[in-house]
């Protein structure tokens, strides 16, 4: 015993046992060194500070309901209006599973150790439902809201909306019960300590790309992607022909103005996929380089690992923020006594201006003074047949006061 490191609470025999070989480069058993059970303490305190935010909201949604439900008639408002609703509880759904996956690591902290068997393969579950759910939600959201601001086609089914949200469902249930029920053999374990908790094991290479990293990639580059236009939109350099939804036109730098506040709404679409961007980027990056290493019985500095862990399981702490800040209309938080049209949405202040269907498309000097990136939405623009359209989700607190 006096051979172990530091903070060591296995026997010499466990510690053996958790250290790879060349015949056994993927341990069922990690020990956990002092500066280990540091580090998982502070993932599992991240994990509990996004369950507890996100347990707030679905508070904060079921008085919403109740108000509505006691001063607003019965067929005037719905729970779920538009999809982004729809997108929106999906994705705290998955954060919730993603927030229990990293809070589980609390058995670990108490043991010292990390192993295989039912709890871990709970967790290891746990997660990728948790993980892969957040990414595919992210992606959907994403693009979405690039389809809402720029074309505003096909933005407003709600069958649609659940038809995609159920896919999301269905494929990662699905993916992780035959993953965990076809390996369920104790040298055949889908989930193993890698190595600080519970996850896909190593050698399931394929799974792991298909089960999740494929969807944190997909969700990171259309993020990035999606920036990009709305960005330059938002500064008044990009238009869209309003009847052409291919057809773009790029032009230089104007001063403009933003008295209504429209340019802060529109960078306040993007914080769900910017902040995506910086909890996933640094993750994926370190999990890039583990996974060749893990083979060879090698793997990142443990310090490194928790960083980009806890950073990324702050993550549905951060959603709840978001929501919170940024997207005061869905899921009934806009007050309920205000005037609902026959969709459950209240009516933003900007879609009360009269505007003009058509714009000179890409005339920059016709606008005096030039508006910002032309928005085929109700923020200022036209209202389509009286229905409220996402971008009204985007508005912020301030609106709504």
């Amino acid at each position: 015993m006096s051979n172990l490191p530091n903070g060591i609470v296995c026997t010499a025999e466990e510690y053996a046992q958790s250290k790879a070989t060349g015949d056994d480069p993927y341990p069922t058993l990690t020990c956990l060194t002092r500066l280990d059970t540091v580090g998982v303490t502070l993932t599992v305190e991240a994990g509990a500070i996004s369950l507890a935010a996100i347990l707030l909201v679905f508070i904060l949604i079921s008085r919403n309901v109740y108000r509505h439900w006691t001063r607003v008639p019965w067929d005037k408002w719905r729970l779920l209006a538009e999809p982004m609703d729809i997108f929106m509880l999906s994705l705290l759904c998955s954060d919730v599973l993603q927030a229990v996956g990293a809070f589980l690591n609390f058995k670990w902290v108490t043991e010292g150790k990390v192993y295989s068997g039912p709890y871990c393969t709970a967790q290891g579950a746990i997660q990728q439902l948790g993980e892969t759910g957040v990414a595919m939600a992210t992606f959907v959201i994403s693009v979405h809201t690039f389809i809402a601001v720029m074309w505003r086609r096909g933005t407003h089914s709600r069958l649609a909306a659940f038809i995609v949200v159920g896919f999301i469902w269905l494929y990662v249930i699905l993916f992780v019960g035959l993953g965990v029920g076809l390996h369920k053999s104790k040298d055949d374990m889908y989930d193993t300590p890698t190595p600080y908790w519970c996850w896909i094991g190593g050698q399931f290479k394929a799974e792991r790309i298909a089960g999740e990293y494929f969807w944190l990639w997909l969700a990171l580059f259309t993020s990035v992607i999606v920036y990009v236009p709305l960005y330059f939109w938002s500064q008044g350099r990009l238009t869209v022909d309003p009847s052409c939804w291919w057809r773009f036109r790029w032009h230089r730098p104007v001063d403009l103005q933003d008295s209504d506040g429209r340019k802060r709404r529109a960078m306040a679409m993007l914080a769900y996929p910017l902040i995506y961007s910086v909890l996933v980027l640094p993750l994926t990056i370190v999990r890039w380089i583990n996974f060749g290493l893990e083979a060879h019985g090698a793997e990142v500095p443990s310090a490194l690992s928790f960083v980009v862990i806890i950073l990324f399981g702050l993550s549905g702490f951060a959603n709840v923020f978001l929501l919170l800040a940024t997207r005061p209309r869905l899921l009934l938080f806009s007050k309920p006594d205000v005037v609902v049209d026959a969709e459950g949405r209240a009516p933003s202040p900007s879609s009360l201006r009269p505007v003009p269907l058509k714009s000179s498309f890409g005339d920059v000097s016709s606008q005096a003074p030039m508006q910002l990136g032309r928005l085929n939405d109700d923020m200022g623009w036209n209202l389509p047949s009286g229905r409220m359209s996402v971008a009204s989700s985007y508005v912020s607190t301030e609106d709504t006061k």
